[in-house]
């Protein structure tokens, strides 16, 4: 059954955001579990790799006005008949459509007609009547992508059958239209960048952290290895620093935006990020059966008279393996939580955070960001 396209609502954003995206953060403060064990690159952001849902929708005025405009000169059936057959919604099968793009090798994750994922890809066709007019049988199809119900991009494409065989024959081939169909938009998609963190972001004018963010290529005996951005954009951008000594030595910098006012306090948001931090640390170490010890408790931290953030340092121990060290520092810098989380104790990340943060310029407040503030507002009055 078609759904309708639902309209851009920074309200159906805000309201999953607070779903989503300090879930994600969670998985990033205990460095030392996750960056040996599961983090051994920084591929996060590749959005092809998500679970994308795909649903057959109704066409928009702007995909029926191009095929009327096809359509007007080749009536030669009575007005009543004519666009009925001419402009015929779903000449196509939607199921064909789906069939293609899972049969592409592009979506790790494609559910039909499923609810729940980020990107939804809705898509809507129009053309001929190909039994009756199969000298103008050129098809419409209508792509549109949303990413948690806010549109990202809509495309269209247009696509006219295969009239002859090999012996001269004359075959109308819907297949092989919506072959072409998918095969344009698979074609535009890569050439766009459309499942890209980039393509995201820019559409729903978060921070543009290539531009915006500045880190120092090294820090100490540190060089920086690359930054990425994540999927989600409340989860902003990540930095990793190596040791060329020592492979398990990391120094994680990640900076995304806070759920709230600019006007709140430090010592109210910051323990905050850490709490979340340490609930999540203190799971991966049952699962893992480790003995999880606060070495640094949470608490604030000064970098210099002007700079203070807040600490919280971790260890987890066995019987069988050495001991594991993570060190999270988090700081507030314009409407961002600057997040440096470590793999060793205090007394050697603190030197390394101090000359890091130092050094840090983020992007300043986004539009995307200024609305969801507004939303907050609103919903407190």
């Amino acid at each position: 059954m078609p759904v309708q396209v639902k309209a851009f609502s920074l309200f159906t954003l805000y309201q999953r955001a607070f779903g989503f995206a300090h879930v994600r953060h969670g998985l990033m403060p205990l460095l030392a579990f996750i960056a040996l064990l599961f983090l051994p690159n920084l591929a996060l952001a590749s959005a092809v790799n998500q679970p994308v849902s795909v649903f057959s929708t109704y066409p928009s005025e702007s995909l029926l006005q191009s095929c009327k405009l096809h359509a007007e000169p080749h009536r030669s059936v009575p007005e009543k008949n004519s666009r009925s057959h001419l402009c015929f919604e779903d000449s196509i099968s939607p199921e064909s459509f789906i069939t293609l793009l899972g049969n592409s090798g592009v979506f790790r994750q494609l559910f039909p007609y499923g609810e729940g994922s980020d990107y939804e890809l809705l898509i809507a066709n129009v053309g001929t009547t190909p039994s009756e007019h199969k000298q103008h049988a050129k098809q419409f199809a209508e792509f549109t992508l949303q990413w948690r119900g806010i549109e990202i991009d809509s495309s269209s494409f247009d696509a006219s059958p295969d009239l002859s065989t090999k012996d001269g024959t004359q075959l109308i081939t819907m297949d092989n239209e919506a072959h072409v169909l998918v095969t344009r938009w698979l074609e535009y998609a890569e050439h766009s960048g459309l499942f890209t963190s980039q393509f995201l972001f820019a559409a729903l004018e978060a921070s543009n952290y290539d531009k915006g963010l500045m880190v120092p290529s090294a820090v100490g005996e540190f060089t920086k290895l690359d930054t990425q951005l994540f999927a989600d954009p409340f989860s902003g951008a990540i930095t990793r620093y190596t040791h060329a000594a020592f492979e398990d030595a990391l120094v994680d910098v990640t900076v995304y935006p806070f759920l709230g006012q600019l006007t709140l306090a430090e010592n109210e948001l910051l323990p905050q990020q850490l709490e979340s931090d340490l609930q999540k640390a203190t799971a991966t170490a049952d699962m893992q059966r480790l003995k999880l010890s606060q070495v640094s408790p949470a608490s604030r931290y000064e970098v210099n008279s002007n700079l203070a953030g807040w600490r919280l340092g971790l260890s987890a121990a066995s019987e069988t393996s050495p001991t594991i060290y993570a060190t999270t520092y988090v700081f507030k810098l314009q409407d961002k939580i600057v997040k440096i989380s470590t793999t060793f104790p205090p007394e050697f990340s603190d030197n390394i955070v101090n000359q890091l943060i130092v050094a840090i310029k983020v992007p300043h407040e986004s539009e995307m960001m200024k609305k969801v503030r507004s939303l907050l507002l609103e919903s407190t009055h």
